[in-house]
């Protein structure tokens, strides 16, 4: 009888324990946005630190997040439910690690950006954050690149800001 009790109390506890690892899951959908927006124009990003092909890649990070998570919700370039806007404020790469001959062996990109999401029929921000940061490291010693491996890393935790911060929001 007792054996039994036991069994019943671990799975109770795995049970709760998969739904709660479970609710900590999320995903961009549609169904988070308001309903009444159908489509999104992401502008250009603007770039305060002259770089360009960073801030396109950003741009082209935030094109790729809404076109694979966003649902229902379209791209489109003109007469949109929503706008996204981006400023690229600031990029740095500094050396992170160093190994026993004082050689660099990874380094830290930084990127620093101001994002705002408007709801046009609202004419209601739906998210904005003034200064919002996400790091990439890269290892030299194994080849990897700023541009390629860093940047991208970035880039990439940049879209999970927007997406958590975001959700928290609708």
């Amino acid at each position: 009888m007792f054996a039994k009790k036991a069994s019943y109390l671990i799975f109770l506890v795995a049970v709760a324990l998969c739904v709660g690892l479970l609710s900590g899951c999320y995903s961009f959908t549609a169904s988070t946005l308001p309903s009444h927006i159908k489509t999104v124009k992401i502008h250009e990003v603007e770039d305060k630190t002259l770089d360009p092909v960073l801030a396109n890649n950003i741009r082209a990070g935030v094109l790729e997040m809404f076109r694979k998570n966003a649902g229902g919700v379209r791209v489109v370039n003109d007469n949109a439910n929503a706008d996204f806007e981006m400023t690229l404020l600031s990029y740095t790469n500094k050396p992170e690690n160093y190994n026993s001959s004082s050689d660099v062996e990874t380094y830290r990109v930084t990127i620093r950006v101001s994002v705002k999401f408007y709801d046009n029929v609202k004419e209601r921000v739906i998210y904005e954050s003034k200064s919002l940061s996400a790091e990439g490291t890269y290892d030299v010693q194994a080849n990897e690149t700023e541009d390629r491996h860093g940047q991208t890393r970035a880039i990439e935790k940049l879209q999970d800001l927007i997406i958590t911060n975001a959700l928290a929001k609708w």
